[in-house]
């Protein structure tokens, strides 16, 4: 699955599981989150009742990331992005900075909006994340 397909998604909520750093060839970076269409669903995962989707992202590579408790952020009315939960922005804070450092390079910004976090990437304009359902839940 493409994480565009993601970006088009306007029904889901997703709550933040795990990240890794696997350094492997292929993963740099690892993020495993759970999706629904119902908050609900979320706060009594991994209950029976619950219909949930884990994904597995994974990124072949990353300039910066960061997670960061949902209570401690500030939406910036001046940032441009599609998506929701799945966003990618044309334009940051975030990104700018990043794009002052790594003056020759084209970067491109993920972001992750969870339940109770919000986890952005930063990678190369080229760079796609793979997205793999790990499991469904469904009742």
């Amino acid at each position: 699955m493409k994480f565009d397909k993601l970006v088009n998604d306007t029904k889901s909520v997703i709550s933040f599981e795990q990240i890794s750093e696997p350094r492997t060839k292929e993963v740099r970076l690892r993020i495993i989150i759970n999706k629904s269409n119902d908050e609900v669903d979320l706060l009594i995962y991994p209950h029976p009742d619950s219909n949930v989707t884990t994904l597995c992202i994974d990124f072949p590579d990353v300039v910066a990331y960061s997670v960061i408790f949902e209570d401690y952020t500030i939406e910036n009315k001046e940032e441009v992005y599609i998506g929701q939960s799945f966003r990618i922005y044309q334009k940051s804070n975030l990104l700018e900075s990043l794009l002052k450092i790594c003056r020759d390079k084209k970067l491109k910004h993920f972001s992750l909006v969870c339940f109770e976090h919000i986890i952005d990437i930063i990678t190369y304009e080229d760079v796609e994340p793979k997205v793999t359902e790990v499991s469904s839940q469904t009742t």
